[in-house]
Protein backbone atom coordinates (compact mmCIF):
# COMPACT_ATOMS: atom_id res chain seq x y z
CA UNK A 1 0.00 0.00 0.00
CA UNK A 2 1.26 3.48 -0.95
CA UNK A 3 1.82 6.21 1.51
CA UNK A 4 -0.82 8.76 2.15
CA UNK A 5 1.80 11.29 0.95
CA UNK A 6 2.94 9.77 -1.95
CA UNK A 7 -0.29 9.88 -4.10
CA UNK A 8 -0.26 12.75 -5.34
CA UNK A 9 3.16 11.25 -7.07
CA UNK A 10 1.12 8.76 -8.23
CA UNK A 11 -1.46 11.33 -9.92
CA UNK A 12 0.33 14.70 -10.95
CA UNK A 13 2.72 13.72 -13.62
CA UNK A 14 -0.31 12.64 -15.30
CA UNK A 15 -2.25 15.66 -15.48
CA UNK A 16 -2.83 16.96 -18.67
CA UNK A 17 -1.22 20.37 -19.58
CA UNK A 18 -4.56 22.24 -19.61
CA UNK A 19 -5.12 20.64 -15.83
CA UNK A 20 -2.39 21.17 -13.93
CA UNK A 21 -4.12 23.56 -11.50
CA UNK A 22 -5.40 20.04 -9.79
CA UNK A 23 -1.49 19.71 -8.72
CA UNK A 24 -1.85 22.87 -6.14
CA UNK A 25 -5.31 21.39 -4.19
CA UNK A 26 -3.76 22.33 -0.46
CA UNK A 27 -6.26 19.07 0.76
CA UNK A 28 -4.93 16.96 -2.30
CA UNK A 29 -3.75 13.51 -0.58
CA UNK A 30 -7.48 13.53 1.27
CA UNK A 31 -9.36 13.96 -1.60
CA UNK A 32 -6.89 11.51 -4.07
CA UNK A 33 -7.61 9.11 -0.67
CA UNK A 34 -10.81 9.67 -0.67
CA UNK A 35 -11.85 8.49 -4.54
CA UNK A 36 -9.96 5.30 -4.14
CA UNK A 37 -11.60 4.58 -0.78
CA UNK A 38 -14.69 5.35 -3.10
CA UNK A 39 -13.76 2.76 -5.48
CA UNK A 40 -12.98 0.05 -3.56
CA UNK A 41 -16.24 0.61 -1.34
CA UNK A 42 -18.12 0.41 -3.75
CA UNK A 43 -16.47 -2.69 -5.84
CA UNK A 44 -14.93 -4.61 -3.13
CA UNK A 45 -14.42 -7.93 -5.37
CA UNK A 46 -12.60 -5.80 -8.27
CA UNK A 47 -8.51 -5.62 -7.80
CA UNK A 48 -7.70 -1.90 -8.89
CA UNK A 49 -3.67 -0.72 -7.94
CA UNK A 50 -4.18 3.14 -6.27
CA UNK A 51 -1.26 3.36 -8.82
CA UNK A 52 -3.89 2.50 -12.01
CA UNK A 53 -6.83 4.25 -10.87
CA UNK A 54 -4.94 7.57 -10.16
CA UNK A 55 -3.17 8.01 -13.31
CA UNK A 56 -6.52 6.72 -15.37
CA UNK A 57 -8.19 9.50 -13.26
CA UNK A 58 -5.67 12.09 -13.83
CA UNK A 59 -5.01 11.63 -17.69
CA UNK A 60 -9.09 12.14 -17.89
CA UNK A 61 -9.81 15.08 -16.02
CA UNK A 62 -10.95 18.25 -17.76
CA UNK A 63 -10.22 21.89 -16.14
CA UNK A 64 -13.64 22.79 -15.64
CA UNK A 65 -14.42 19.71 -13.34
CA UNK A 66 -14.05 19.36 -9.49
CA UNK A 67 -12.49 16.28 -8.16
CA UNK A 68 -15.96 16.53 -6.06
CA UNK A 69 -17.97 16.08 -9.06
CA UNK A 70 -16.01 12.96 -10.04
CA UNK A 71 -18.02 9.63 -10.25
CA UNK A 72 -15.09 7.63 -8.60
CA UNK A 73 -17.29 4.58 -8.24
CA UNK A 74 -18.23 4.33 -11.20
CA UNK A 75 -14.65 5.51 -12.72
CA UNK A 76 -12.79 2.50 -10.76
CA UNK A 77 -15.36 0.20 -12.42
CA UNK A 78 -14.25 1.73 -16.05
CA UNK A 79 -10.71 1.38 -15.30
CA UNK A 80 -10.82 -1.78 -14.28
CA UNK A 81 -12.70 -2.79 -17.28
CA UNK A 82 -10.21 -1.21 -19.27
CA UNK A 83 -7.47 -3.01 -18.01
CA UNK A 84 -9.16 -6.70 -18.48
CA UNK A 85 -10.25 -7.52 -14.80
CA UNK A 86 -12.56 -10.35 -15.20
CA UNK A 87 -14.25 -9.13 -11.57
CA UNK A 88 -14.70 -6.01 -13.03
CA UNK A 89 -16.28 -7.23 -16.43
CA UNK A 90 -18.78 -9.57 -14.96
CA UNK A 91 -19.48 -6.75 -12.15
CA UNK A 92 -20.39 -4.45 -15.45
CA UNK A 93 -22.68 -7.47 -16.96
CA UNK A 94 -24.40 -8.11 -13.71
CA UNK A 95 -24.93 -4.09 -11.99
CA UNK A 96 -24.35 -1.86 -15.05
CA UNK A 97 -25.60 -3.63 -18.16
CA UNK A 98 -28.99 -4.85 -17.40
CA UNK A 99 -30.19 -1.08 -16.88
CA UNK A 100 -29.23 0.25 -20.63
CA UNK A 101 -31.80 -2.60 -22.09
CA UNK A 102 -34.88 -0.20 -20.99
CA UNK A 103 -33.24 2.51 -23.75
CA UNK A 104 -31.95 0.25 -26.47
CA UNK A 105 -35.98 -1.32 -26.60
CA UNK A 106 -37.27 2.41 -27.53
CA UNK A 107 -35.26 2.13 -30.43
CA UNK A 108 -37.35 1.11 -33.14
CA UNK A 109 -36.13 -0.93 -36.24
CA UNK A 110 -36.71 -4.02 -37.90
CA UNK A 111 -34.23 -6.61 -38.09
CA UNK A 112 -32.58 -4.59 -34.47
CA UNK A 113 -32.77 -7.20 -31.10
CA UNK A 114 -32.34 -6.12 -28.10
CA UNK A 115 -30.03 -9.18 -27.22
CA UNK A 116 -27.85 -7.95 -30.23
CA UNK A 117 -27.64 -4.55 -29.67
CA UNK A 118 -25.97 -5.45 -26.18
CA UNK A 119 -23.70 -7.78 -27.71
CA UNK A 120 -22.37 -5.33 -29.92
CA UNK A 121 -22.17 -2.86 -27.21
CA UNK A 122 -20.09 -5.73 -25.06
CA UNK A 123 -17.58 -5.82 -27.72
CA UNK A 124 -17.19 -2.43 -28.36
CA UNK A 125 -16.65 -1.78 -24.45
CA UNK A 126 -14.30 -4.36 -23.48
CA UNK A 127 -12.37 -5.23 -26.75
CA UNK A 128 -9.12 -3.54 -27.50
CA UNK A 129 -8.76 -2.88 -31.35
CA UNK A 130 -6.00 -2.21 -33.55
CA UNK A 131 -3.92 -1.59 -30.86
CA UNK A 132 -6.64 1.00 -29.18
CA UNK A 133 -7.75 0.64 -25.20
CA UNK A 134 -11.28 -0.78 -24.99
CA UNK A 135 -13.82 1.99 -25.75
CA UNK A 136 -14.94 1.66 -21.89
CA UNK A 137 -11.85 3.85 -21.15
CA UNK A 138 -12.81 6.92 -23.15
CA UNK A 139 -15.46 7.28 -19.74
CA UNK A 140 -14.35 10.32 -17.75
CA UNK A 141 -16.64 9.85 -14.91
CA UNK A 142 -18.73 12.89 -15.35
CA UNK A 143 -21.77 11.23 -15.02
CA UNK A 144 -23.10 8.13 -13.94
CA UNK A 145 -21.75 5.28 -15.89
CA UNK A 146 -25.10 3.92 -16.37
CA UNK A 147 -26.27 7.36 -18.38
CA UNK A 148 -22.99 7.21 -20.29
CA UNK A 149 -23.69 3.04 -21.04
CA UNK A 150 -27.49 4.36 -22.13
CA UNK A 151 -26.05 6.74 -24.86
CA UNK A 152 -23.56 4.66 -26.06
CA UNK A 153 -26.04 1.88 -26.31
CA UNK A 154 -28.45 3.36 -28.42
CA UNK A 155 -25.61 5.00 -30.69
CA UNK A 156 -24.69 1.25 -31.06
CA UNK A 157 -28.78 0.54 -32.03
CA UNK A 158 -28.92 2.97 -34.89
CA UNK A 159 -25.90 2.13 -36.22
CA UNK A 160 -27.17 -1.82 -36.60
CA UNK A 161 -30.13 -0.14 -37.74
CA UNK A 162 -28.53 1.73 -41.11
CA UNK A 163 -26.04 -1.33 -41.59
CA UNK A 164 -29.32 -3.71 -41.56
CA UNK A 165 -31.05 -1.30 -43.63
CA UNK A 166 -27.96 -1.40 -46.45
CA UNK A 167 -27.63 -5.13 -46.17
CA UNK A 168 -31.36 -5.16 -46.89
CA UNK A 169 -30.80 -3.15 -49.74
CA UNK A 170 -28.22 -5.34 -51.14
CA UNK A 171 -30.02 -8.14 -51.21
CA UNK A 172 -33.38 -6.55 -52.90
CA UNK A 173 -30.66 -4.92 -55.90
CA UNK A 174 -29.07 -8.72 -56.46
CA UNK A 175 -32.74 -10.16 -55.78
CA UNK A 176 -33.58 -7.76 -58.80
CA UNK A 177 -30.51 -8.26 -60.72
CA UNK A 178 -30.87 -9.74 -64.48
CA UNK A 179 -30.15 -13.47 -63.90
CA UNK A 180 -28.58 -13.11 -67.22
CA UNK A 181 -26.12 -10.84 -66.35
CA UNK A 182 -24.93 -13.20 -63.93
CA UNK A 183 -24.63 -15.82 -66.71
CA UNK A 184 -22.47 -13.57 -68.79
CA UNK A 185 -24.93 -12.78 -71.57
CA UNK A 186 -24.26 -9.04 -70.61
CA UNK A 187 -21.18 -8.73 -73.03
CA UNK A 188 -19.62 -5.61 -71.10
CA UNK A 189 -19.77 -7.33 -67.57
CA UNK A 190 -18.76 -10.86 -69.36
CA UNK A 191 -15.49 -8.84 -71.34
CA UNK A 192 -14.55 -6.93 -67.85
CA UNK A 193 -14.36 -9.95 -65.60
CA UNK A 194 -12.30 -11.52 -68.17
CA UNK A 195 -9.56 -9.21 -69.33
CA UNK A 196 -9.48 -8.07 -65.38
CA UNK A 197 -10.16 -11.31 -63.51
CA UNK A 198 -6.31 -11.74 -62.46
CA UNK A 199 -6.75 -7.48 -60.85
CA UNK A 200 -10.14 -8.81 -59.44
CA UNK A 201 -8.09 -12.15 -57.56
CA UNK A 202 -5.56 -9.30 -56.55
CA UNK A 203 -8.21 -7.31 -54.93
CA UNK A 204 -9.88 -9.40 -53.08
CA UNK A 205 -7.28 -11.31 -51.78
CA UNK A 206 -5.94 -8.02 -50.01
CA UNK A 207 -9.51 -6.99 -48.95
CA UNK A 208 -9.84 -10.54 -47.38
CA UNK A 209 -6.39 -10.34 -45.74
CA UNK A 210 -7.65 -6.47 -44.04
CA UNK A 211 -10.19 -8.14 -42.74
CA UNK A 212 -10.29 -8.69 -39.10
CA UNK A 213 -9.30 -12.10 -38.02
CA UNK A 214 -12.70 -13.08 -36.33
CA UNK A 215 -14.70 -11.41 -39.56
CA UNK A 216 -12.61 -13.76 -42.00
CA UNK A 217 -12.69 -16.64 -39.74
CA UNK A 218 -16.12 -16.72 -39.47
CA UNK A 219 -16.86 -16.02 -43.23
CA UNK A 220 -14.01 -18.64 -44.31
CA UNK A 221 -16.59 -21.23 -41.72
CA UNK A 222 -19.81 -20.30 -43.36
CA UNK A 223 -19.20 -19.78 -47.04
CA UNK A 224 -16.10 -22.77 -47.10
CA UNK A 225 -16.92 -25.28 -44.50
CA UNK A 226 -20.58 -24.89 -44.75
CA UNK A 227 -21.51 -24.36 -40.90
CA UNK A 228 -24.56 -22.58 -40.29
CA UNK A 229 -24.79 -19.44 -38.40
CA UNK A 230 -25.85 -20.90 -35.05
CA UNK A 231 -23.09 -23.21 -35.03
CA UNK A 232 -20.53 -20.75 -35.77
CA UNK A 233 -22.27 -19.01 -32.86
CA UNK A 234 -21.69 -21.84 -30.54
CA UNK A 235 -18.07 -22.14 -31.03
CA UNK A 236 -17.52 -18.11 -29.92
CA UNK A 237 -20.73 -18.39 -27.13
CA UNK A 238 -22.30 -15.65 -28.90
CA UNK A 239 -25.69 -15.53 -30.36
CA UNK A 240 -26.16 -16.32 -34.52
CA UNK A 241 -27.81 -13.06 -35.68
CA UNK A 242 -24.21 -11.48 -34.37
CA UNK A 243 -22.25 -13.69 -36.51
CA UNK A 244 -24.69 -12.92 -39.56
CA UNK A 245 -23.82 -9.74 -38.91
CA UNK A 246 -20.23 -10.49 -38.74
CA UNK A 247 -20.57 -12.29 -42.29
CA UNK A 248 -22.46 -9.41 -43.60
CA UNK A 249 -20.49 -6.89 -42.72
CA UNK A 250 -17.23 -9.00 -43.72
CA UNK A 251 -18.55 -9.53 -47.11
CA UNK A 252 -19.05 -5.78 -47.46
CA UNK A 253 -15.92 -4.82 -46.38
CA UNK A 254 -14.63 -7.27 -49.12
CA UNK A 255 -16.51 -5.57 -52.03
CA UNK A 256 -15.67 -1.73 -50.63
CA UNK A 257 -11.88 -2.53 -50.12
CA UNK A 258 -11.85 -4.36 -53.91
CA UNK A 259 -13.91 -1.42 -55.34
CA UNK A 260 -11.28 1.18 -54.20
CA UNK A 261 -7.94 -1.18 -55.13
CA UNK A 262 -9.42 -1.60 -58.81
CA UNK A 263 -10.52 2.13 -59.29
CA UNK A 264 -6.79 2.87 -57.91
CA UNK A 265 -5.11 -0.18 -60.04
CA UNK A 266 -6.72 0.30 -63.60
CA UNK A 267 -6.90 3.36 -65.52
CA UNK A 268 -10.33 2.75 -67.10
CA UNK A 269 -13.00 5.42 -69.14
CA UNK A 270 -15.88 6.23 -66.77
CA UNK A 271 -18.57 3.79 -68.61
CA UNK A 272 -15.93 1.14 -68.17
CA UNK A 273 -15.24 2.15 -64.55
CA UNK A 274 -18.94 1.97 -63.85
CA UNK A 275 -19.36 -1.17 -65.28
CA UNK A 276 -16.55 -2.61 -63.29
CA UNK A 277 -18.13 -1.97 -60.40
CA UNK A 278 -21.37 -3.18 -61.07
CA UNK A 279 -19.06 -6.84 -62.25
CA UNK A 280 -17.28 -6.86 -58.84
CA UNK A 281 -20.38 -7.71 -56.64
CA UNK A 282 -20.93 -10.90 -59.25
CA UNK A 283 -17.20 -11.78 -59.03
CA UNK A 284 -17.02 -12.19 -55.20
CA UNK A 285 -19.83 -14.91 -55.33
CA UNK A 286 -17.42 -16.71 -57.52
CA UNK A 287 -14.11 -16.44 -56.13
CA UNK A 288 -14.95 -15.80 -52.52
CA UNK A 289 -14.77 -20.08 -51.93
CA UNK A 290 -11.76 -20.72 -53.60
CA UNK A 291 -10.06 -17.35 -52.16
CA UNK A 292 -11.16 -18.13 -48.39
CA UNK A 293 -9.65 -22.10 -48.90
CA UNK A 294 -5.93 -20.75 -49.54
CA UNK A 295 -3.51 -20.68 -46.77
CA UNK A 296 -3.93 -17.40 -44.83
Amino acid sequence: MQTRQSLSLLFIPYLRPDSRAYADMPDLEDVLASLYASGRQAWPTVPLSEEGFLRHLAERLAPERTLAEVHAADLYLACACARGVPSAHAALERHVLPKTAASVARVRGAGVESAEVLQRLRERLLVSEGGRPPRVADYEGGGPLVAWLRAAAVRTALNLQRAEGRRARLEEDAEAGPLAEVAGADVELGYLRQRHREDFQAAFSEALAALPARERTALRLHVVEGLSLERIGTMYRTHKSTVSRWVSRAREEVLAGARQRLAERLRLSSGELHSLMRAVDGELDLSLPSLLREPG
